[in-house]
């Protein structure tokens, strides 16, 4: 038995799993996670080692052949290059295309974790990271406000950068612009060198000096207090409180009697205030923000890998309005500068107007050359329903609501009502022969499966290679080609099965014998030409 007489025969079985395929897509549709581009995986890691004060020929030898020829054991490695320069060490591990970088990162890390005895000292851990050249911001916010800078910067630290970074999906908000604080020791050198202290010396006592520490437990019968020792530091004349060294006097005693007389006499304590100046002032500026000709602040906000950008978008929106209105001072003002959901907002929108359109025209032309309206009821029913399928598809093969996805399944769009119209023009030919409304559905569709298979399946042919090209290509355009992969093959399925169902149910209106209906339709694609042109009025002013 064919698909075409099973689902004649069998309607209500058909029609319900179509509607089971349109939930399954709806849900879909809002399960999908909606991005910008596609996700890029770039064969590439990269360990960044700092090691300050060093000149580059010092970072090449002692930091970056030791990681060159560690990391050079991972497998499927295709070339290491490195960058040495003054206090950092850049060593960029490429991979062969198709090489699971997850591992890759974790091999890379072994390796290094390996060698980490060999490095000097005073050169930070080395930092394995990935490469995405297509990991950009989701969004940008200025703020503005009459404050002043550092105080503008403080407010962004304290109260937005946290309460961003707190919502679900939310992977990091960084700030740049304004300015900071910085407490500055100046060292007097003819002091220092009276006092006999090193420059070593004073930086150990000041980390020293400025950290809280744990002092051990008191314990009661029911209850355990932890003590802490605080020592961090609070005010400036804190600061200049600070011992750096015990003066002692010239060793001019020649007995140790007369020595630890002459010590007690002159040892003396010297402080920070006695060598330096301690001064409360401004960090140097590393970057600048300007927003309208005026200073502002910045934040850059990410989101984690595999997130809704759309919901990201919305929480960061609903905690901004929060904190405006319950901690910030009055004045200040958050501005976005950039959001990348409205570039998905506008591809997902462009869809649907164009799938709106698609059906628009579709029914148009087949109802002036055909003069039916059944049909053409039927090929506009048959497009979301393709549509959805899609979609389900979609999540199933892992695919995320993109630019390059949007865009196949625009371009599926187009060539999904082809199938439909060549079985309707089938099964109104078999109509015309005298044939009865079922018997013409059967064979109409029946004799159609061959050739629309053939048809879509050389289209086909030429889309899904870009899914097997390596490279960035191949990545970008595999979702493309999946898309409209899946949509002409829901297209085939709606054409062979659902249409004939569609028709069989309904009457196949000729416009000489059934004058109203001709009417009816005739109405009904004035309708439908009046929507299509407020389409088209949206497409010219959006």
């Amino acid at each position: 038995m064919s698909i075409a007489k099973l689902s004649v025969n069998r309607p209500v079985t058909t029609i319900m799993v179509f509607l089971a395929v349109v939930l399954l897509g709806f849900i879909s549709w809002t399960k999908l996670p909606q991005e910008l581009f596609p996700p890029i995986t770039y064969p590439q890691i990269t360990v960044v080692t700092a090691y300050e004060n060093a000149a580059p020929e010092e970072i090449e030898s002692l930091v970056t052949k030791i990681i060159e020829e560690a990391t050079g054991t991972v497998n499927n490695v295709k070339r290491i290059s490195s960058i040495s320069k003054e206090g950092l060490s850049l060593v960029m591990v490429e991979f062969s295309w198709g090489t699971n970088m997850d591992f890759a990162a974790l091999n890379v890390r072994e390796k290094v974790d390996l060698i980490k005895e060999r490095l000097p000292r005073e050169s930070q851990e080395p930092i394995v990271m990935k490469y995405n050249p297509f990991d950009l911001p989701v969004m940008n916010l200025a703020v503005t406000g009459p404050v002043s800078s550092l105080e503008l910067r403080e407010l962004c630290r304290k109260y937005i950068k946290d309460a961003i970074e707190k919502i679900e999906g939310v992977a990091s908000a960084t700030i740049s612009g304004g300015e900071e604080r910085e407490i500055l020791v100046e060292i007097d050198q003819a002091r220092l060198r009276a006092s006999q202290i090193s420059i070593v010396s004073v930086v150990e006592n000041l980390k020293a000096t400025n950290i809280n520490y744990p002092a051990g437990t008191i314990k009661q019968t029911f209850l355990e207090y932890l003590i802490r020792t605080m020592g961090e530091y609070q005010k400036i004349e804190e600061i200049q409180e600070t011992p750096t060294a015990l003066e002692l006097p010239e060793e001019t005693a020649k007995t140790a009697k007369e020595k630890e007389k002459s010590e007690q006499k002159t040892r003396r304590l010297v402080f920070l205030r006695d060598i330096a100046k301690i001064k409360d002032s401004i960090k140097e500026k590393t970057s600048i923000s300007r927003y309208n000709g005026k200073d502002s602040v910045s934040l850059v906000i990410r989101k984690q890998s595999g997130t809704n950008t759309l919901n990201v978008v919305k929480g960061v929106r609903k905690e901004i309005k929060k904190v405006l209105a319950e901690k910030l001072p009055k004045g200040i003002r958050i501005q976005v500068t950039y959001d990348q959901s409205q570039f998905i907002q506008e591809a997902i929108s462009n869809v649907r107007s164009a799938a709106m359109l698609g059906a628009f025209l579709a029914f148009l032309v087949l109802f002036l050359f055909l003069w039916e309206i059944g049909p053409s009821l039927a090929i506009t029913f048959s497009i979301p329903i393709s549509v959805m399928a899609t979609l389900c598809l979609m999540y199933f093969a892992n695919i995320n609501l993109n630019m390059m996805s949007m865009g196949g399944l625009a371009l599926g769009i187009g060539m999904l009502v082809d199938n439909s119209i060549v079985v309707i023009e089938n099964i109104s030919r078999h109509r015309k022969m005298q044939k009865g409304l079922k018997q013409s559905c059967i064979e109409g569709a029946t004799e159609m499966l061959s050739p629309i298979m053939g048809s879509t399946l050389t289209t086909i042919a030429v889309f899904l290679p870009f899914a097997f090209v390596v490279g960035i290509a191949g990545q970008i355009f595999k979702q493309l080609s999946f898309t409209i992969t899946f949509s002409l093959l829901a297209s085939i399925v709606v054409a062979i099965s659902l249409v004939p169902v569609l028709i069989s149910l309904g009457r196949v209106l000729v416009g000489v014998h059934y004058p109203l209906d001709v009417l009816a339709g005739t109405v009904f694609g004035i309708l439908m030409g009046w929507v299509g042109i407020l389409i088209l009025k949206k497409f010219r002013n959006p």
